[in-house]
């Protein structure tokens, strides 16, 4: 048995290196190659194209739109998904089941067919595109996960500490201030990070919603028609990916130390 298990987790994690983080390591050895194809021989070490990013004020600007976007997205989604997460997970009440799986339904849901619906829904409605679609449309997907992290943790919370702080006196606010918050602080925060990327990643459903508004995963869409701007692409692309893969490890350094019962705030 234990050849058998060792043989399944050896081939698991030769197949997600493999399909997974190999061509991330590609896409970054390749940033500091010297040439405009993705090609071997290696052509030689070179920084210019990272120089090359910095001179874009078109990939900036989608920089800073997917930036601001994403974080409007988080704020909108903490608030909803901690408000379902109290929902999913405290209460017991005919439908709970119901409504769980409506707000887990847009992860069954294929993005494809999420962005065109939206579309439509927009086009019915007379609501021009632009930013606030796309705000919205992330909306739709990024409250889900935040509820879903966070109500992971809110089932390990003892609802008698609450009840003992209103018992001293606390109002409803001052309890889940003062007691809920600072306990399920790990998992909210870590539900922000992966919300933040989730959002600034997106491409299926902005690309239906985004009208003109050009986000980061919308300009290398479109850069990437011209193979001048594959060395480019590479470059900042590794950095966004080392960033992500740095943010994506504090989320789950912090979703552990909140399953662990430690506390915030």
């Amino acid at each position: 048995m234990r050849r058998i298990r060792f043989a399944l987790a050896f081939y698991t994690y030769a197949v997600i290196g493999l399909l997974i983080y190999l061509p991330i390591v590609i896409l970054i050895v390749f940033s500091f190659n010297d040439s405009r194809v993705l090609s071997l021989p290696w052509k030689g070490f070179t920084l210019r194209w990272y120089a090359a990013a910095l001179q874009r004020p078109d990939l900036h600007k989608a920089i800073w739109t997917s930036l601001w976007i994403a974080a409007v997205v988080t704020v909108i989604s903490l608030v909803l998904g901690v408000l379902a997460a109290n929902a999913m997970a405290r209460y017991r009440y005919r439908g709970r089941l119901l409504f769980t799986g409506y707000v887990a339904l847009p992860f069954v849901v294929p993005w494809l067919l999420l962005g065109i619906a939206l579309l439509l829904y927009f086009h019915r409605l007379g609501v021009p595109l632009s930013a606030w679609t796309i705000i919205l449309s992330h909306v739709t997907f990024d409250v889900p996960l935040v509820a879903v992290l966070v109500a992971a943790r809110m089932h390990q919370f003892d609802p008698w500490l609450e009840a003992a702080a209103r018992d001293l006196g606390c109002t409803p606010w001052q309890a889940f201030r003062y007691v809920t918050l600072p306990i399920i602080a790990p998992a909210v925060i870590a539900a922000g990070i992966f919300a933040f990327n989730w959002s600034f990643d997106a491409f299926v459903v902005t690309h239906f919603v985004s009208g003109t508004q050009v986000t980061f995963p919308l300009w290398v869409w479109s850069a990437l028609r011209y193979s001048k701007n594959l060395p480019v692409i590479n470059a900042v692309s590794s950095v966004i990916v080392v960033v992500e893969m740095g943010l994506v490890l504090l989320a789950e350094v912090l979703r552990r130390r909140g399953g662990a019962g430690d506390s915030w705030l």
